[in-house]
């Protein structure tokens, strides 16, 4: 009875009187009434500006950025441009132009921030995700930052044999493809499948990169007062980097390396099909 009644209380605390409170923080409001996994949250974490309604919104906003978790999201991007700022050199010493797709690629900021890269020519890059509403905000920012060689189109990856026929459709085949914050929302079965579709579009040595959640300090937070974009309740899938290393084995990957943040949270995966 007395552990019931704490669970209440303690339920009561999060959904009505801490998520009223979070809203005042342009963060907390993203994560409660947009959807957690919202493009414009992201961009909202990595421009690292608070923002809310009166002083006490913007220190709860501070509060928020500073977060373990979300610097963890900050350091995230970083490890996943300095993986492609080496793809690209790879490629360039060999003559031949990256072709990058990212999947569910929201407004796709790291690719933007490789604005320089893109000018260059030889560095294409396809961003796919299902929502318009993130297709919107990635050319808007594309456009306005006037990054080169970057399209956004809207497409479910977890339609059978979609990359494939995106692929064919465009004639255009990438050579890596990033799927960053995509593997947290599914389950094994499902992610599975999708990185047995990526193997099969990739040519030889083509290289995959994704991130997965090993932890999350604030995972009860996200649980208790946030929902996705479609007012769902929020869930998410935690792997250890062992269950990755097994399952890009059983698949065919070969040269994979696992990264982790200092918080131990985020998991950068790389891996290339083999011969």
């Amino acid at each position: 009875m007395l552990k019931r009644l704490i669970a209440r209380i303690d339920d009561f605390f999060y959904r009505v009187i801490l998520k009223n409170i979070l809203k005042l923080s342009k963060l907390g409001y993203g994560f409660i009434v947009s959807g957690a996994e919202s493009g414009e949250n992201f961009e909202h974490i990595y421009n690292n500006k608070p923002q809310g309604a009166f002083l006490i919104g913007k220190y709860i906003d501070k509060i928020l950025l500073n977060l373990p978790s979300v610097r963890a999201t900050r350091e995230r991007k970083e490890e996943i441009k300095k993986i492609l700022r080496k793809e690209i050199s790879i490629n360039r010493s060999k003559g031949r132009k990256t072709r990058i797709l990212d999947l569910a690629s929201g407004g796709a900021r790291y690719l933007r921030e490789l604005k320089i890269e893109h000018k260059n020519g030889d560095v294409e890059s396809l961003c796919i995700d299902k929502n318009m509403r993130c297709i919107n905000l990635g050319r808007s920012l594309a456009g306005r930052e006037n990054v080169k060689n970057l399209k956004f189109l809207r497409g479910d990856i977890f339609r059978l044999g979609h990359l494939k026929a995106i692929s064919q459709q465009i004639d255009w085949k990438p050579n890596v493809i990033i799927a960053s914050g995509l593997f947290i929302y599914f389950n094994d079965q499902a992610v599975e499948r999708v990185l047995k579709e990526i193997y099969q579009s990739l040519p030889v040595k083509g290289a995959v990169i994704f991130q997965s959640y090993e932890n999350l300090s604030s995972r009860k937070l996200m649980r208790k007062t946030s929902s996705t974009s479609a007012g769902e309740q929020w869930t998410l899938y935690y792997r250890k980097p062992e269950f990755w290393k097994k399952l890009l084995n059983d698949i065919g990957y070969k040269e994979i390396s696992i990264s982790r943040d200092e918080w131990q949270m985020n998991n950068v995966c790389v891996a290339r099909k083999d011969a």
